[in-house]
């Protein structure tokens, strides 16, 4: 495991959800805590800025509880929501890595 500064951890993350290693409420809070609060933004590409960004967006309005997304489906996002934001940021990330 990598530092949460180091945005190598980022990728880490990611990896470790799709593999089943990390429930999506670990992933969502671990994510917050590395994107949202220690990994220095100007370190990262455009590509990962907008890719991270867009799962970061999601994760933030996950919920677990099917009550929550009874009173407002706009409002949280489920597991599936956050499955395919994970996975389509993967496929772009790794896309421009085999480029580089």
């Amino acid at each position: 495991m990598r530092e949460q500064s180091d945005k190598r951890r980022i990728y880490w993350l990611i990896d470790e959800y799709l593999s089943g290693c990390i429930n999506e409420r670990d992933f969502c809070d671990e994510y917050y805590f590395s994107y949202n609060m220690a990994v220095d933004h100007k370190n990262l590409t455009k590509l990962e800025k907008i890719n991270f960004k867009k799962i970061s967006d999601i994760a933030s309005r996950f919920s677990e509880f099917e009550e929550d997304h009874a009173l407002d489906l706009n409002a949280f996002a489920g597991v599936q929501e956050l499955q395919e934001k994970i996975l389509e940021a993967k496929a772009k990330l790794n896309f421009i890595k085999c480029d580089e």
